[in-house]
């Protein structure tokens, strides 16, 4: 039986409560658990005070190259669950180059990216073989709406905006921002931990106020030895809402961290270009409504 979106939403909040990955019930804590020490701490005073930490933070996000393994989950045509576990590279230049590709035994899984101008989100399995793709600028004109694409884990490694026109809140161990639309209703909401004051939840949601994207960010590493003055969560689990299906979930442990020296032929060759959709099955393009556009081809 296929799952409906409600379903999906439903076994999301169970999933992030439990601390359980969405799909398969494996077990993954989606936040470090908090000790007596938070009784004795609170978070900023005001939303100046909140969105002047979060942007010093990014201080700390700078050029880096990694290793690792990621755990892809979906649904299929057919609402049967299907996995893949595809070894990783990444490259991350901030704020708007990132690289990010997952090879199984046959080639290619998952790649998507950024630079400047584009975004593109790629998946290979014949369950799935689908190309998204559209405009930054464009993108950032549809706000929060939470649409699929690597500006997820650009945010989950730390190229978080936020400024006054948000709101604080808190609930025990965090402070909470809320981005909201004219009408009032959340368009993104960031968790901030009081102990390090870091980003560990990110959650987006769609026009109809209903979540579309999750992003859990846990096991960041200490900004010391190589990686000396880096501060990036290297345990990151996105799931994505909006998908014909139901859901995708990507969790992503990052290994073999290093600081990231590009030449300016990297920089400017294929890491960081649009790659091509010869051979999938389905391309969407992001339309000026905010909504991925199939294109005939």
């Amino acid at each position: 039986m296929k799952k409906t979106r409600t379903h999906i939403v439903a076994m999301i909040v169970v999933a992030l409560t439990a601390g359980v990955l969405l799909f398969g019930g494996c077990q993954a804590p989606l936040e470090e658990p908090l000790g007596p020490e938070i009784e004795l701490l609170k978070g900023k005073p005001d939303i100046a005070a909140a969105v002047a930490a979060i942007n010093a933070h990014r201080e700390f996000v700078k050029p880096i190259q990694s290793r690792g393994k990621c755990l892809i989950e979906w649904f299929d045509d057919d609402g049967k669950p299907q996995s893949e576990k595809p070894d990783i590279q990444l490259r991350l230049v901030p704020p708007d180059h990132l690289f990010f590709k997952g090879d199984i035994i046959v080639g290619e899984a998952i790649r998507f990216g950024t630079n400047p101008e584009e975004f593109w989100f790629r998946i290979k399995p014949k369950e799935v073989s689908s190309y998204w793709w559209g405009k930054r600028a464009l993108a950032r004109a549809c706000g929060g709406q939470g649409q699929l694409g690597p500006e997820s884990l650009l945010e989950a490694l730390g190229v978080v905006e936020v400024d006054e026109t948000w709101t604080l809140s808190s609930r025990p161990g965090y402070d909470v921002l809320t981005l909201k639309d004219d009408d009032g209703s959340a368009v993104k909401r960031i968790h901030v931990d009081w102990r390090d004051y870091l980003v560990r939840r990110i959650e987006h949601f769609d026009e109809l106020g209903e979540t579309s994207v999750v992003v859990n960010m846990s096991r960041y590493t200490d900004g010391t030895g190589e990686l000396a003055g880096i501060v990036v969560p290297t345990r990151i689990i996105i799931v994505y809402l909006n998908m014909p299906n139901g859901g995708l979930m990507t969790d992503i442990t990052l290994r073999d961290l290093k600081p990231y020296h590009p030449t300016e032929a990297q920089m400017k060759g294929k890491l960081f270009k649009l790659p091509p959709d010869k051979g999938f099955k389905n391309i969407y393009e992001l339309d000026e409504d905010c909504k991925f556009t199939k294109q005939e081809h």
